[in-house]
């Protein structure tokens, strides 16, 4: 008998757990990247990734309802398309998902790099070891850290947007304008779809909620609509967050792009809002989103061994917490070598990669099931728009990513190779 996750989480719990994965103020940590890419129109970037986003969850919460499982993109799309294809979609999420972790630690440590002067890989060890302990010890207890670590997020986010409001109506220098959203000095098509291929990051909470379809109760009905509700709410604080820190600070120029926020934040209120923000970002990003992200990987990483994909170590429970410990504890190794390899973009341009390319076959194989196997081929026309929104944004990714992306599915399509004979035969649940 295959292992079974323990069902624990509601949807107050799914709805906690996607947006503190998303982080509401996460433009904060990757503000100046969006930035320089998009010219500036970082509102405008994430209102278009928003819009790409909410076409996607929907086909998430459609394959959600007719596949609860805790393989994501992975499993819908092995469900329709077969193992084979499957697995390139898993493959492709896992560049996504093992990523992450590192990327939201680096944020983290880089923010408190700068603040203190200590080195970022001592403040990375910080963050990692705890969240790995707490992902061992279980789902509901990470829901319960999630949870508490929303409310405070919430609270920097309106604390910034006040003062910053505050600033710019007592500033003359400043002014509530439309430039963010539309600069015609600056704009350009290729620019916006840059950035939006990187700020499209911030959202890939959502399909992490996914993930823990076999953790939720009543998973069929709970998760699809958790995913959708999602979007929306955390577009709302994605795009007022980034209009106000480019009202106060216009343009894309900055000192250090990867702090850019650190230091937006001291105009808008001084060195009281500047320690704010860097605390919301350290905690949400090192915290918050590591946890949750940590949490995700394990589980694809648990049902692909499960499956017969990888080695079924990685489907092994730990025999009191029920949690899949040697997915998560590799999840934290990688991690840690990630901080030593790759730069801030490069792990931002990478993990996008990852996660449109498996949109993209996501779209594809529920779009394919409504024509060829549900006999609604009218309502393959939404997740046929999403492909092409999806595609767009791909497109925008810079070409080191588009290198090691490709890279990395080549390496995925050889082992697979390998471990079905050349594609002659499935792979099938492991034995007990």
């Amino acid at each position: 008998m295959a292992e079974q996750l323990d069902r624990v989480l509601n949807m107050r719990d799914l709805l906690a757990f996607g947006i503190i994965t998303m982080v509401p103020i996460a433009p904060m940590g990757i503000y100046g990247i969006v930035a320089v890419l998009s010219e500036g129109h970082v509102p405008l970037v994430y209102l278009l990734a928003a819009i790409v986003m909410s076409v996607t969850a929907w086909v998430y919460g459609q394959c959600s309802r007719r596949f609860p499982e805790a393989g994501s993109a992975y499993a819908y799309v092995r469900e329709t398309f077969g193992p084979h294809i499957g697995f390139i979609a898993g493959w492709a999420i896992l560049l996504d998902y093992i990523l992450i972790p590192g990327l939201v630690v680096l944020v983290s440590a880089l923010w408190l790099e700068a603040a203190t002067g200590v080195a970022f890989y001592l403040w990375a060890l910080v963050f990692l070891v705890p969240t790995t302990i707490l992902n061992i010890l279980g789902i509901k207890q990470a829901a319960r850290v999630t949870m508490a670590l929303f409310f405070f997020e919430i609270a920097v986010f309106a604390i910034f947007v006040i003062v910053a409001a505050a600033k710019i109506i007592t500033d003359p220098s400043l002014s509530f304008t439309l430039a963010p959203f539309y600069n015609p000095e600056t704009f350009s098509a290729g620019a916006i779809l840059s950035g939006a291929s990187v700020a499209v990051l911030s959202f890939l909470g959502f399909d992490m909620m996914t993930t823990l379809a076999e953790e939720t109760v009543e998973a069929r009905k709970v998760v699809s609509k958790a995913v959708v509700l999602v979007i929306p709410l955390i577009a709302f604080f994605f795009v007022s967050l980034t209009y106000f820190g480019a009202v106060i600070h216009p343009g894309a120029t900055f000192e250090d792009p990867d702090v850019a926020f650190f230091f937006i934040a001291q105009e808008a209120g001084g060195d009281w809002l500047q320690i704010l923000a860097m605390l919301g970002t350290v905690i949400a990003w090192g915290v918050g989103d590591c946890l949750a992200a940590q949490a995700s990987v394990s589980r694809v990483l648990f049902s692909m061994g499960r499956q017969g994909h990888i080695p079924a170590a990685f489907a092994r429970l730990h025999p009191k917490y029920k949690t899949p410990y040697i997915s998560i504890v590799s999840v934290a190794a990688v991690t840690g070598v990630l901080l030593y390899v790759l730069t801030l973009q490069d792990l931002s341009s990478l993990v996008n990669f990852g996660a449109l390319s498996a949109f993209m076959l996501l779209h594809l194989s529920l779009a394919y099931r409504y024509v060829k196997i549900e006999g609604t081929p009218k309502l393959a026309v939404i997740p046929a728009i999403g492909f092409l929104l999806t595609g767009a944004i791909w497109y925008g990714l810079d070409i080191f990513a588009k290198e090691i992306g490709f890279v990395w599915v080549i390496i995925g399509i050889v082992y697979l190779a390998f471990i079905t004979r050349g594609f002659k035969v499935k792979t099938t649940l492991p034995v007990e």
